[in-house]
């Protein structure tokens, strides 16, 4: 430990961390500004250093080799330390400020993140907020990555994981939705099995939603619809909807938002509540700034229905 505090610095985590995302060394040298001779030197250092090698040179550039990849992951979380250092120091002396980067599923924005997020502006003009959307098992990998700060979402994939600290919000039931002129709108007798032959519109197999959609089908014993379309992306969605016969699932509140508006309706077919309810993911051991803080307080409160 006391060779690698005394050999390791600053320029070679950020040499690191800019070669992984660029896999180019001369575009890497010139973003850090230094001649290419000098960032091959530094490579050559921490590689000395830490006796393993990181990149591996490919006709298409400069490929992280495992090692390269763990590395780069501390990288940014050590630097990420070091700004959060910074953040608290300005905090202290000022109040609350600083950036906090929230990662979230597209479901949670209407009635959770959103408020949270325009409450904490309002109270504390300082506060920028970096927002990023995806799905969840893309978010927790942002989330050790050090690319976020917190997530809201349903990481089933990742939940025992020592390193995270794990707090439940919300449930959140699903609803079926179709186009506001499809044909099964007529019937008021549906069930899940009269919808199996239908083409679906589903999120990829991977996500949590999907996965909650599968064990609904199995659940009644039913086959599950073949060949169904996939996207992750709720605007894709509505679109599809619009144009097609086909069938998707929604989180009940954005389904609410657009069937006010016109765009989707739902169909009279409950699912069983099967997908885990919200959470809010912090990395264990991190230290959270008093912006950071406050936002999970404001989260806390939106989902217990109190406000903050």
């Amino acid at each position: 430990m006391r060779h690698l505090l005394t050999r390791l610095k600053f320029r070679h985590l950020t040499l690191v961390l800019s070669l992984e995302e660029s896999c180019n060394l001369h575009r890497t040298s010139e973003l850090l500004n230094m001649s290419q001779p000098t960032a091959t030197k530094l490579l050559q250092e921490i590689e000395h250093t830490l006796g393993v090698p990181l990149f591996e040179r490919r006709p298409k550039g400069m490929v992280p080799t495992p090692f390269g990849s763990l590395v780069a992951r501390h990288a940014r979380l050590m630097l990420s330390d070091i700004g959060r250092l910074q953040q608290d120091i300005d905090e202290l002396r000022t109040g609350i400020s600083g950036v906090v980067r929230i990662g979230t599923v597209v479901a949670a924005m209407p009635d959770l993140v959103a408020p949270a997020v325009g409450r904490i502006i309002g109270e504390n003009p300082r506060v920028s907020i970096s927002l990023t959307t995806d799905n969840s098992d893309v978010l927790l990998v942002e989330l050790q990555n050090g690319r976020i700060d917190l997530m809201v979402g349903r990481p089933i994939s990742l939940v025992e994981n020592e390193d995270l600290n794990v707090e439940t919000l919300e449930d959140e039931d699903l609803r079926i939705v179709v186009g506001p002129n499809h044909p099964l709108l007529a019937r008021h007798d549906l069930a899940l099995r009269d919808l199996v032959g239908e083409r679906w519109l589903l999120q990829p197999g991977t996500s949590p939603m999907r996965r909650a959609i599968d064990a609904a089908f199995t659940v009644e014993r039913l086959s599950f619809p073949p060949h169904p379309v996939e996207s992750a992306s709720v605007t894709a969605t509505i679109c599809m909807l619009a144009e097609t016969s086909l069938i998707a699932v929604l989180p009940h509140r954005i389904s609410a938002f657009f069937v006010r508006h016109g765009a989707i309706a739902e169909l009279p077919v409950r699912l069983p509540r099967i997908l885990r309810p919200y959470a809010m993911v912090t990395l264990r051991n991190r230290p959270a700034g008093n912006a950071l803080t406050r936002m999970m307080a404001l989260l806390r409160a939106g989902a217990a229905g109190t406000g903050g």
